[in-house]
């Protein structure tokens, strides 16, 4: 397939702990290729793999999908690796990242999706997820207490040297870039949450966005496949990292899934504020709404 031409560069830097973007000429983009943007615990690994399947034309890959779609503007991985591994990949492929979409270059015929979940529930899933991993460090602000961890998430402010620190910032600054800017003229932007209430409509959707014809057999070997029970059973196949130490527990990556979780975390008292940030934050009341429920 043929090279995607770049119709503009990218407007800003973002990198972190994990987060490097030197990384993002590991991957030569194709027509027909496909990047998931995602902030990150807004069920990218699983969107990845949904896109994975459709663009086999099967339920079951032929590699780990780090392997298959790795996190391209990453430190993970010898750069040298995922460049050779995407090289000799045939045809279409699909690689993730988690920068908002002014911190990459747009290309002609490179579908985007973005996915976007409550900043609440975010914020729930990552401090299950920063505690699974093995080498974070102790004073990370998502360890602490779940008050002073909740007033960091909401109160902080977006550092682009330090991407990886998420905050409410870090979530509203990636939909307002990627979502509500209109930089990316071929994106589809779904939410979490009507994706787990309708999974067989994910898939759907996802085929008729990337443009494969995907027939009702497919479509439930997919969702079968893809069942966050199915996947979490075989976490060695889809977490990053594997087997490498770099969790705790793999399968504690797959820690919950599902929407509304932050109401079972977050105290009542702790919304005014909540809500007050988001209203600096995301001025446009339905696009707040969006942000968190998805819908019209």
């Amino acid at each position: 397939m043929s090279r995607a031409p770049q119709i503009r560069p990218a407007a800003t830097t973002y990198r972190g702990d994990i987060t490097c973007p030197e990384r993002w000429d590991t991957w030569v983009p194709r027509r027909g290729d496909v990047l998931v943007c995602t902030p990150p615990k807004c069920g990218t690994t699983w969107t990845q793999t949904m896109v994975a399947m459709l663009l086999a034309g099967r339920a079951e890959l032929s590699e780990r999908i780090g392997v298959i779609s790795p996190w391209v503007d990453s430190a993970l991985g010898e750069a040298e690796t995922v460049r050779a591994r995407l090289a000799a990949q045939p045809g279409r492929r699909v690689v993730k990242t988690h920068a908002p979409a002014d911190g990459f270059p747009v290309w002609e015929g490179v579908s985007v999706i973005a996915v976007y979940r409550h900043p609440l529930d975010v914020f729930a899933s990552l401090r299950s997820h920063v505690a699974n991993r093995a080498g974070a460090r102790p004073d990370h602000p998502l360890l602490r207490p779940l008050d002073e961890a909740l007033e960091g998430f909401v109160e902080g402010e977006l550092d682009r040297e330090a991407v990886d620190d998420d905050t409410l910032a870090t979530v509203t600054r990636h939909y307002r870039e990627t979502a509500l800017s209109g930089r990316l003229p071929e994106l589809l932007t779904m939410h979490y949450a009507e994706m787990t209430a309708d999974h067989p409509g994910a898939v759907r959707r996802l085929a008729r966005a990337i443009g494969v014809a995907a027939d009702p057999a497919l479509v439930e070997a997919i969702v079968r496949a893809t069942a966050f029970d199915a996947m979490r059973a075989e976490a060695h196949r889809y977490v990053p990292e594997p087997g490498t130490g770099f969790w705790r527990d793999d399968a504690g990556f797959f820690a919950r899934g599902g929407a509304g979780r932050w109401r079972e975390v977050v105290p009542p008292a702790a919304l005014a504020r909540y809500r007050a940030r988001m209203a600096e934050l995301v001025p446009d009341e339905d696009h707040r709404r969006w942000l968190e429920e998805g819908g019209a």
